[in-house]
């Protein structure tokens, strides 16, 4: 990345002023490797934690188990697709049961969340789901994804961007605005959360990216991305250090 900037000499206001603004509107790298996002919020991997994170991620669901789940749930994946859309719920949400559940209907957790989407019995109910001793409409991938998405778009309503509603759908509302109204933050990744919640956006990009673009996928994977961002970050701050002394000196 090339700054154009000459660091000696005294510099006229005005032309320090300029300066300072290419700089900051430099792109890190340019390329399509940073274009990343989850139902068109941008995710902001500039930022060296962000980076790392999510490439962790990518690693993470790099193997043949996985592989072999993404070629088994295509199917499925494509009656997800236009029930979620029939409730406003962006196509990335498809991705929720297979981070959830594998897929699979006859998986319950310890809290007794259950079927695709791991609903708990009493949210599975209050969406229109029969859960009890012979029946449970969460084992029915129909049904379930017809409840999953009206959960989502009242969560999006709720709290108005949809990083936040796959933090709620991990963690429960309650907890996401409380967090919000106790940090005064609304930008999923500039909250504390607890680890789990936090790694859940992550997966469900890692996932949706293995899907979608599996060669941008395995750049990431080979850490070669963040090590060329580490770099550049490196370089920006010192230009940015040598620039304000620039700035100083004037």
């Amino acid at each position: 990345m090339a700054f154009s900037i000459a660091l000696l000499g005294k510099y006229p206001g005005r032309e320090v002023e300029v300066e300072k603004k290419e700089l900051k509107e430099t792109n890190i790298i340019d390329s399509d490797l940073l274009a990343i996002d989850f139902c068109g919020e941008a995710i902001p991997l500039t930022e060296l934690r962000i980076a790392e994170r999510y490439q962790n991620m990518i690693r993470n669901y790099d193997n043949p188990t996985f592989r072999k789940l993404m070629t088994r749930t295509e199917k499925r994946m494509r009656i997800i697709e236009p029930i979620l859309k029939k409730y406003g719920v962006p196509a990335d949400f498809k991705y929720i049961p297979l981070i959830e559940s594998a897929m699979s209907d006859d998986v319950t957790s310890r809290r007794g969340a259950g079927g695709y989407w791991q609903l708990m019995p009493s949210t599975a109910k209050s969406l229109g789901l029969v859960v009890n001793e012979t029946r449970d409409d969460r084992k029915h991938l129909i049904k379930s994804t017809h409840a999953a998405g009206k959960y989502l778009s009242e969560l999006h309503r709720q709290l108005g961007s949809w990083t936040l509603v796959a933090a709620a759908y991990n963690a429960g509302p309650t907890h996401i605005q409380n967090r919000m109204d106790s940090q005064n933050k609304d930008d999923y990744f500039k909250l504390r959360l607890n680890s789990e919640t936090t790694r859940y956006i992550y997966k469900l990009l890692a996932v949706k990216e293995w899907f979608s673009n599996p060669e941008r996928s395995k750049e990431w994977g080979s850490g070669d991305v963040v090590n060329r961002l580490s770099e550049k970050l490196v370089e920006l701050k010192k230009a940015e250090l040598q620039l304000a002394k620039a700035t100083t000196d004037s």
